[in-house]
């Protein structure tokens, strides 16, 4: 029995973490509650095997935080991916932090060293700021000066979106949150400015990004389309699951150019699998492997019955395939 560790920060690593290992088979993991749905193993072990890494990645559903760390230390275990309830529990039980994750407060990526130790980073920001950057310096995108965004949520998602902001040098971002309290301390502690009413969105003379972090189970949408029908941003959605949010059929009724979180969850996924292996991700191998797994027509996999509609395929995902 593993001691949980008082809550506390880490050291916070400039330098990467762990290098990888490819001594034994490994176990990987993705570490929540509920997971029983997520690709995440469709897109580690095609980046395991591809890479040449003889690891195994599988779902852990656990709701309890000890569950996680016992997992972890186990002799087996090469580290794995964290999501809800975990994120910002793990931060303690960490005995190296990167910059990332020790700024944005939040553990999405565990690997453990030959020696035992357990490094923390974060990957949500690379999967929000690679994609939107992917949108916003298109070819055909009207020119833009500077960069506004909206950011919907507080938790650890919203905070890696935050961070990922802070990256690309946003001008100005506004936050919402249900509980305000928690959108004014994040704005404070980013330097951005929180919002309590989104009718006050219809004063905003420019709006390039809007974020949505808050689960896709509340059905949050803005209360007037309008703001996204007249600045037509790109609009990311964290949740995957259901596919189409009620946010996402807003966006996408306004005519903005969506991001969806099944694309989030592979660009932040090849980005761990980089950490796990050294190596570039098999972007295009890990996306056919999603678009199998999710898309194809009598798939058994848990997540496929969420993925309406079937007929029209994540953008980015369908160009990094070839498809």
């Amino acid at each position: 029995h593993i001691a949980l560790r008082a809550p506390s920060r880490p050291s916070c690593a400039q330098e990467p973490g762990p290098a990888p290992r490819k001594d034994k088979a490994l176990e990987f993991f993705i570490f929540g509650h509920p997971v029983t749905m997520s690709p995440s193993p469709d897109i580690h072990n095609e980046g395991f095997a591809k890479n040449g890494f003889p690891h195994r990645y599988d779902r852990f559903d656990a709701p309890e935080a000890q569950q996680v760390v016992e997992k972890l230390r186990s002799a087996a275990c090469g580290g794995g991916s964290v999501t809800i309830p975990h994120k910002e529990t793990m931060l303690p039980q960490m005995d190296s932090l990167s910059e990332a994750a020790s700024v944005i407060g939040a553990v999405n990526t565990v690997t453990k060293s030959a020696d035992g130790k357990l490094h923390g980073d974060n990957t949500d920001w690379l999967g929000i700021k690679n994609q939107l950057e992917s949108r916003l310096d298109a070819p055909g995108r009207p020119k833009r000066r500077g960069l506004v965004c909206l950011l919907c949520g507080s938790g650890g998602t919203a905070r890696a979106a935050a961070f990922a902001f802070k990256k690309m040098g946003a001008d100005r971002v506004v936050i919402y949150n249900r509980t305000a309290s928690r959108a004014r301390a994040l704005a404070e502690e980013f330097g951005f400015e929180a919002i309590e009413d989104l009718s006050l969105l219809a004063d905003l003379p420019e709006l390039h990004v809007v974020v949505n972090t808050l689960p896709g189970s509340t059905g949050f949408q803005l209360p007037d389309a309008a703001v996204l029908r007249r600045h037509h941003p790109v609009v990311l959605e964290a949740a995957y699951i259901p596919r189409r949010t009620a946010f996402l059929h807003q966006a996408l009724a306004a005519g903005c150019e969506i991001v969806e979180g099944v694309e989030m969850l592979f660009e932040q996924g090849c980005a761990q699998c980089e950490i796990w292996t050294g190596a570039p991700a098999p972007r295009s191998a890990i996306a056919a492997a999603l678009l199998r797994a999710l898309f194809t027509a009598g798939s058994p996999h848990p997540a496929h019955g969420k993925m309406e509609p079937y007929d029209t395929l994540p953008a980015s995902l369908k160009k990094e395939a070839g498809q």
